[in-house]
């Protein structure tokens, strides 16, 4: 699989920059070409039930589209612009995520409350990552990532998800620099570390990709931050990791530490479910 096809959503949000600009690198370093799709609610209650684009989301859009253009020209890519007919919020989830299973990979912001209005709906990440059936790369409000899959670390705990995150992941690590594997046991599953008939990183390196791996054993409730500060610690400028979904006790805590990673990962985010 190659990067190929890429989607990055588009919105009225002060961190769009930073978004368009990430998903503009990685079009150049893969060779792909870049679908903008702007998608927003709308803050016009009537033209929400009227399923209309109100004068402020007409104007949005159209300022979407010629900045889209515009950094697109510059940086020497090929891609086009699509936008919203309305931005009700069902609207909006569901047409990006049917957007994003035409594309390799689909380009997201991390949630930012402050944002309000001229963000997406809040949802909108979990739901896509949980429902595209494609890999989706988050990338934080905070800070500018010009550069993503230099230094990645990847979650691994030998599961369906993991290893579809891996995989989905493979054109990113084939690209990297360096790749460290991170197991975070915890002590209330008794789990153990990967038996040695599993070859993991024999595995990469079928791939060309030469990595480390390191495990280490928390309390439950602190794995995804141990997991987070771990990955920090390497130096990591993406995290790999699978994304479970909220299926109700005694699975929830899973689909909790989806959603808190999604909230609060410092670095770019590489989910697949």
């Amino acid at each position: 699989m190659t990067y190929k096809h890429i989607l990055v959503h588009l919105d009225s949000s002060p961190h769009v920059e930073a978004r368009l600009d990430a998903a503009i690198a990685l079009a150049q370093r893969h060779g792909a070409f870049l679908r903008g799709l702007f998608a927003q609610g709308d803050r016009n209650a009537t033209s929400v039930i009227a399923r209309r684009s109100s004068d402020h989301l007409v104007e949005a859009a159209a300022r979407s589209e010629a900045f889209f253009r515009e950094k697109l020209a510059a940086a020497g890519l090929q891609g086009q612009w699509h936008g919203l007919t309305h931005g009700e919020y069902n609207h909006v989830i569901r047409e990006v995520i049917i957007w994003s299973r035409f594309a390799d990979l689909t380009v997201l912001g991390q949630y930012d409350r402050e944002a309000g209005s001229q963000a997406a709906p809040e949802e909108l990440n979990e739901q896509v990552v949980l429902n595209s059936g494609r890999p989706v790369l988050v990338v934080p409000y905070a800070g500018r990532f010009p550069v993503i899959g230099k230094r990645v670390a990847v979650a691994w705990n030998a599961e369906r998800e993991a290893a579809r995150a891996l995989s989905d992941a493979m054109p990113m690590l084939e690209k990297a620099d360096e790749v460290t594997v991170i197991t975070v046991l915890t002590q209330a599953s008794g789990a153990t570390p990967e038996a040695p008939r599993v070859g993991l990183l024999d595995h990469l390196a079928f791939h060309g990709v030469t990595a480390e791996q390191t495990h280490f054993t928390v309390n439950d409730i602190g794995a995804m931050d141990a997991l987070l500060a771990r990955a920090m610690d390497t130096g990591a400028d993406l995290l790999v990791m699978g994304a479970h979904g909220h299926y109700g006790f005694p699975f929830l805590h899973r689909g909790s530490g989806t959603r808190h990673v999604l909230r609060t990962c410092p670095v770019p985010l590489l989910l697949s479910h």
